[in-house]
């Protein structure tokens, strides 16, 4: 579970990244299965885990979970902490009971390809990552580069490396639609972005705020100073497109080479009730997408290629590509990410629930910030107001993690359709 490594994020994490990462371990214990050993950069609540065998149908006694010492300060499982001898020789002690295992990482880092040269798992893809190729499928200005390769369809654009060449960019890209995105190549989660527009504006997707500029006055030392980090002297800078549609594709690049199509969805936002925010909230993803069929085919047909191209480079794993539809009906493809994606946990629970082709049936939602302060408090809520996943008629449901620091709850929404998820899902945002 090493999400908000430098290389996912930077080596300069905030807080918020940080919390982030933490996050993503606990609502990651849901990809476990029976004789798994997961290490985390944090501690896995013993309730969660019961919960998710429960669920799941599995012992979670059978599971190990290994947290690295003083990894619950850090809250991210660095290259260095995974190749420390005494998390090796823990791992070594525990797979030695089993002689077939395989490595799943969030992210496959160098360290992680290391790891399994040492435990003697063998992983196709395993130089690549060595030579920390996947950092190519994670950063924003080579998503640009590979993406022009295959003729992926892109917002114009281009990659600054200086304040000079940032002030060229945004003079540049700002006549096309009247607004520019400005992204930190190794940001993840938008959190790297700032939109700038010349007119008055509410927040707006894709970025941690929507600011309005006097482009007369735009000062590009201030903004090269704020975003840029001693790590990532690199920003993206391209023309800004209002979004009729956001989505992601997903795909993994199998160990023997093969190119299965995991899932796609809808990036579903909202507006915070706190007017003074500048940045929209992320509400969750709502699987599958709800693209017309021809919509569907476009963006598939150009993602595959990018997936291609990934696989013949020697990437193996998991990797999602961000597009949209703007509002004048245009397929602009935004990044791409070589690792488990928002959606990975969720497909993983409806497929092993509701089977491989759940998507033809059933509709399923993530929602975030639900107002509870813990799993337990959350499954007694449920039961009460009727919205626990029911395993017999197959709706409803399912806390993911709970976040007492935030006092929130994430949840996995499981409907028939888009109308029973909705109504499941605003019974839960009126939770109090």
């Amino acid at each position: 579970m090493n999400a908000g490594t430098a290389q996912m994020s930077g080596a300069d994490l905030t807080a918020i990244q940080l919390s982030l990462a933490a996050k993503s371990a606990w609502r990651s214990v849901w990809f476990a299965q029976a004789g798994d050993l997961i290490v985390s950069p944090v501690a896995i609540p013993n309730d969660l885990l019961h919960y998710v065998g429960a669920t799941l149908r599995f012992d979670p006694s059978t599971v190990l979970v290994l947290v690295p010492e003083n990894a619950d300060e850090t809250r991210v499982l660095c290259d260095f902490t995974l190749q420390s001898n005494t998390i090796v020789e823990q791992i070594r002690r525990h797979i030695r009971e089993k002689t077939h295992w395989e490595l799943c990482a969030c992210y496959s880092t160098e360290g992680v390809a290391r790891l399994a040269a040492m435990l003697g798992i063998q992983q196709n893809g395993e130089d690549f990552a060595l030579q920390r190729g996947p950092d190519l499928l994670n950063r924003k200005s080579h998503f640009r580069q590979l993406a022009t390769s295959v003729t992926l369809p892109l917002p114009s654009g281009c990659i600054a490396t200086s304040s000079e060449e940032l002030f060229r960019a945004v003079n540049s890209l700002k006549l096309e639609t009247g607004s520019v995105i400005v992204k930190l190549d190794n940001g993840a989660g938008g959190v790297g972005n700032v939109i700038l527009t010349g007119k008055e504006s509410a927040p707006l997707p894709g970025a941690r705020e929507t600011r309005r500029v006097l482009w007369p006055s735009f000062d590009p030392d201030a903004l090269w100073s704020e975003m840029t980090t001693p790590s990532c002297k690199t920003v993206v800078v391209e023309s800004y497109h209002l979004a009729r549609s956001l989505f992601y594709l997903e795909f993994e690049i199998e160990e023997n080479g093969s190119i299965a199509y995991v899932n796609s969805g809808n990036i579903r936002l909202h507006r915070s009730e706190d007017r003074a925010e500048r940045a929209l909230v992320w509400t969750g993803l709502e699987l599958p997408s709800d693209l017309s069929n021809e919509q569907y085919s476009t963006a598939y047909a150009h993602a595959y290629r990018f997936v291609e191209l990934a696989r013949t480079l020697g990437y193996r794993g998991m990797i999602n590509i961000d597009a949209i539809f703007s509002i004048d009906g245009r397929l602009l493809f935004n990044e791409a990410n070589g690792r488990w994606g928002g959606g990975s946990v969720l497909h993983s629970i409806a497929d092993r629930l509701l089977g491989a082709d759940y998507s033809h049936s059933y509709v399923i939602s993530s929602v975030r910030n639900v107002r509870l302060n813990s799993l337990r408090t959350a499954l007694d809520c449920f039961v009460d107001e009727g919205l626990l996943f029911d395993s017999i008629h197959k709706e409803g449901v399912i806390p993911l993690a709970a976040d007492q620091e935030a006092g929130t709850v994430e949840c996995l929404v499981i409907a028939r359709d888009r109308l029973v998820g909705r109504n499941f899902e605003h019974r839960l945002l009126r939770i109090v």
